[in-house]
């Protein structure tokens, strides 16, 4: 085996004896190389079996990549089990569905449906659903299942009230819902337990939560996926959360050969349940473990290793590393206080069009724009959108939450699980209207309680709906015999006919178009484009997996190659990379947050997380806050963040002869002091400069590039690119020119 593209500390990790394994991976220190040769490794000089090893990864595309890698190799990749920690919990538990009163063809509900049927619950046990209380149950129940599942026997029908987290959570939804009687809170939670049984459904922490019940409960299972699984990798380890560390300790008991990579320094997510000391707790299980630390970064310049080697230095309760490199010594990181967020936006652009101006190489898709919140995003909008300039804002509204596309899937849902009652209720009246209202969804959902059988079921025979008027019936039936053809359908075509001919009889575009929503329509080709992407990697998929895909689909899977600047949150670029970063917001109570300045844990996240966006910068890395910014409906005052701070201080007593590029930046940078804003937004083109947008033209697309016009409505066109497909823009404010 070849590992001469390995450093010493990356050989000494690969090659580490059988047993448990600890490797220490700071930022851009080739974790996933060293990930993927441990799996050669293994099979091509251990002479382990491919269908013995599984690879967990923290997202579908980082699975993607590795497998990809994998492939370029004589090492059956095929065999192996590369995934997320949920898509192999699915997996697991579609095969062992008899166990959990659920069918194999159990539907996975993404935040949205969960809130649905908490929120009918609600609504129900205190004649009340604000959102503040739907969201209060939805983020208790999964605390409860993450960090506690040892309270839970059966279908969370036995809380055991004594338990000191218990008590906890239910002293929040207290305070929520303004009632102390815990009998009560108790039983909004297992009402929705037991609706997710009737539904024959899981929510996303069910899938963690019933795999460690099994595993738990059943020692015949667990050793079954034991002997499956002798090889166990896990990457991002730093983001497990307590029922995840139980499931991995449970199937590494037996042959502790568990290979764990992580960084303590990027653990993020304590909100979601991740325990940064998962990694120490991971040494004192495995006493027998062996460490190893990757410290050599392969990804930024010596000055921005320095801001991260400085930044994360401060906190306690960690591993000791110190990231270095063998790259050039690179800029000096650009700090730059605005006297307003305007400002602030107003640099950020003009330096981002500085340098490609100066540096011919560069695409838009090498910046990126990061902040602590979402709320900050709106100045860079503006200013993006002044200047014409494309760009997309990452953790805003997704391809899969669009509601037509949720609709489809409704459709999808219900054909595959007819017990699903919320993909019922959504899927009966789209895309046309059949005029069935909430109070006959009420009676459908008590007759099916009352018969105990799913509301479709209970629409197969009319002498079920004699409570009904006649046309009412005739509906209601006539729905069910629709989703009954729809299923033999789906039974007789691959994957892509069905949905194809699923979306012609319905007439989902034809009814989108007719609404004059021709963007919405064109929505309905992407996502049959995405069914037929789907198959072309697994070609025996079902329509089973097709939903499980895409509902275990995260925000970074869904990045597409277009050419655009990157403004994000810093939790959605987590593993991503950029050649240029913008850090922005560095001020007091935004970066870090107000609720983490006197919280000793909470406080050493927000380190880690500027930790993180630091370490996202290849070449350049620039820290920027405004004196006032506009926040929550006010003006306000603030001082730099200490981020800011400590930087600017670490950097004036060592200022270095600067470079000639470094010249051009400060030069500019003070140019930049002195000027104003930019004017305001242009009011785009006029109407006769529209007028001149004919069927036929040529044009071309500041983004898409060339695009031929095929139809004109108003100051809509309809202009097919050859970069994108079909396309549906405004011409008043599209960057878009005719070229013949």
């Amino acid at each position: 085996m070849n590992l001469q593209q390995l450093n010493d500390a990356q050989i000494a990790a690969v090659t580490a004896p059988l047993g448990p394994t600890l490797v220490l991976a700071g930022a851009g220190s080739g974790k996933t190389r060293v990930l993927t040769n441990r799996i050669l490794y293994l099979v091509q000089e251990k002479g382990v079996s491919p269908s013995e090893i599984l690879a967990i990864t923290f997202t579908n595309k980082a699975a993607n990549e590795m497998k990809r890698r994998l492939m370029d190799f004589d090492c059956h990749a095929e065999y192996m089990q590369i995934s997320t920690i949920h898509s192999f919990c699915a997996r697991v538990l579609r095969y062992e569905a008899a166990q959990l009163s659920r069918n194999s063809n159990f539907s996975i509900y993404i935040e949205d449906d969960k809130k649905s049927v908490i929120k009918k619950i609600i609504k129900a046990s205190f004649d009340d659903s604000d959102a503040k209380m739907v969201d209060g149950f939805c983020d208790s129940i999964s605390a409860i299942k993450n960090n506690a599942p040892d309270l839970l026997d059966g279908d969370l029908s036995k809380l055991q009230q004594t338990d000191e987290y218990l008590a906890s959570e239910l002293e929040k939804l207290t305070a929520i819902t303004q009632t102390e009687d815990n009998d009560q809170l108790i039983a909004v939670i297992n009402e929705y337990s037991a609706r997710m049984t009737e539904n024959n459904a899981l929510d996303f922490d069910d899938l963690l939560y019933y795999v460690h019940k099994l595993f738990v409960s059943s020692p015949e299972t667990l050793d079954k996926y034991s002997e499956r699984f002798k090889y166990i990798l896990i990457d991002e380890f730093q983001d497990t959360n307590k029922v995840q560390y139980q499931i991995f300790k449970l199937m590494a008991q037996k042959y502790k050969n568990i290979f764990v990579v992580g960084d303590d320094d990027q653990s993020i997510y304590s909100w979601r349940g991740a325990d940064a000391l998962n990694l120490q707790k991971f040494q004192r299980d495995f006493p027998e473990c062996k460490l190893f630390k990757l410290e050599q970064n392969y990804r930024s310049t010596k000055r921005i290793l320095k801001v991260a080697n400085h930044i994360i230095k401060p906190n306690t309760d960690r591993f000791s590393k110190v990231l270095w490199t063998e790259n050039e010594d690179g800029i000096k990181p650009q700090l730059y206080s605005a006297d307003k967020e305007s400002y602030e936006a107003y640099y950020v652009c003009e330096q981002i069009k500085n340098i490609m101006y100066r540096n011919s190489q560069y695409k838009l898709r090498d910046f990126a724009i990061l902040m602590r919140i979402n709320a900050l995003s709106r100045s860079f909008e503006l200013e993006f959108q002044r200047n014409r300039i494309p760009y997309k804002v990452f953790g805003g509204f997704k391809f899969f939450e669009r509601k037509e596309i949720k609709d489809i899937l409704a459709y999808l849902r219900l054909i595959n699980n007819h017990c699903d009652a919320e993909a019922f209720a959504r899927s009966i009246n789209v895309p046309r209207k059949r005029g069935i209202g909430d109070t006959t969804l009420a009676k459908l959902r008590n007759l099916s309680a009352e018969y105990g059988i799913s509301m479709l079921q209970v629409c197969s025979d009319v002498r079920n709906l004699e409570t009904f008027n006649k046309p009412t019936q005739k509906k209601l039936n006539d729905f069910y015999l629709e989703i009954e053809q729809f299923v033999k359908m789906e039974r007789a075509l691959n994957l892509t006919d069905f949905i194809h001919m699923l979306l012609g009889t319905l007439d989902f575009r034809k009814v989108l178009l007719e609404m004059g929503e021709e963007d919405r329509a064109i929505n309905i080709d992407e996502f049959e484009q995405t069914v037929v992407n789907f198959v072309q990697d697994m070609p025996d998929a079902t329509l089973s997996d097709f939903l499980s895909s895409v509902s275990l689909m995260s925000d970074i899977d869904e990045e597409d190659n277009h050419d655009y600047v990157t403004i994000a949150t810093i939790h959605a670029v987590k593993g991503l990379e950029f050649k240029n970063v913008f850090v922005v917001g560095l001020e007091e109570g935004i970066f870090p947050t107000i609720r983490s300045i006197y919280e000793s844990n909470t406080l050493q996240e927000e380190r880690r997380l500027m930790y993180v966006a630091v370490t996202r910068a290849q070449k350049r890395l620039y820290l920027t806050c405004a004196k006032t910014r506009f926040l929550y409906g006010q003006h306000k005052n603030t001082i730099a963040s200490r981020y800011f701070a400590e930087v600017q201080e670490m950097q004036a007593p060592v200022r270095q002869p600067a470079t000639e590029r470094e010249l051009l930046d400060d030069k500019f940078l003070d140019k930049l002091n002195s000027r104003e804003p930019a004017p305001a937004v242009s009011t785009g083109k006029t109407k006769a400069e529209i007028a001149k947008f004919k069927a036929g033209n040529v044009v071309n697309h500041a983004t898409f590039g060339e695009g031929m016009v095929m139809a004109v409505k108003g100051d809509i066109a309809e202009v097919f690119f050859k970069s994108v497909g079909k396309k549906s823009l405004n011409i008043k404010f599209t960057p878009m020119e005719i070229v013949k």
